[in-house]
């Protein structure tokens, strides 16, 4: 299938209604999933260098604030919005490619697998982010970086600048995990009508 089909079947569906409540069911389970993600990853992070929210991200969320205040629940908060619609807009692309060669969405067990791509994915690749940041410690930073974490007033620049790390190595694995994950079902699906094929013959 060349580029441009996908694309317009991506933006243009074109797929039978009777499949549309398995799609917003998935789509939701999606951003589910994707929301606890971010809570369980913001966890972890805040664990790290607690300065990373409460002198950048606690301000750029400051609409979403708890009214107890409490920094280690805002971190979820954060962590929470950050990536439920993420989860869902890649649920929900999932299931249009799954439709790409049959008429109806992948079984269950291949959309939780290519669920599990997209997360191993993104965790591997925040995983890479963690080790560049502790790389970057011992061969220092660049002065630009520096400078920006002095104007935010940060103590522990290694420690934010690791989660910075981290953090933009994890949008980049949900990126990289959602191409593999579709590529995953494509051929799935491809196969398995290739087969059913043969078994006509």
């Amino acid at each position: 299938m060349k580029l441009q089909d996908w694309i317009r079947r991506l933006l243009y569906p074109d797929f039978p209604m009777r499949e549309l409540p398995g799609m917003l069911g998935l789509t939701l389970l999606g951003a589910i999933a994707g929301g606890l993600y971010g809570i369980l990853h913001d966890q972890f992070t805040y664990s790290l260098s607690p300065e990373y929210f409460t002198k950048l991200k606690f301000d750029q969320f400051a609409y979403a604030r708890p009214e107890n205040n409490s920094p280690r629940l805002f971190a979820g908060v954060i962590g929470f919005l950050a990536t439920w619609w993420v989860g869902a807009m890649t649920a929900w692309i999932l299931s249009r490619v799954s439709l790409f060669y049959e008429k109806r969405t992948a079984p269950l067990r291949e959309m939780m697998l290519a669920f599990g791509i997209v997360f191993l994915v993104s965790f591997l690749t925040a995983l890479g982010g963690w080790v560049w940041g502790w790389w970057r410690r011992m061969t220092g930073y660049d002065e630009s970086w520096l400078d920006f974490t002095a104007s935010l007033g940060v103590v522990d620049s290694p420690s934010f600048m690791t989660v910075a790390y981290i953090h933009n190595a994890s949008y980049f694995g949900g990126i990289a995990g959602s191409v593999f994950a579709i590529i995953y079902l494509a051929r799935a699906r491809k196969s398995r009508i290739e087969e059913c094929v043969k078994r006509l013959r």
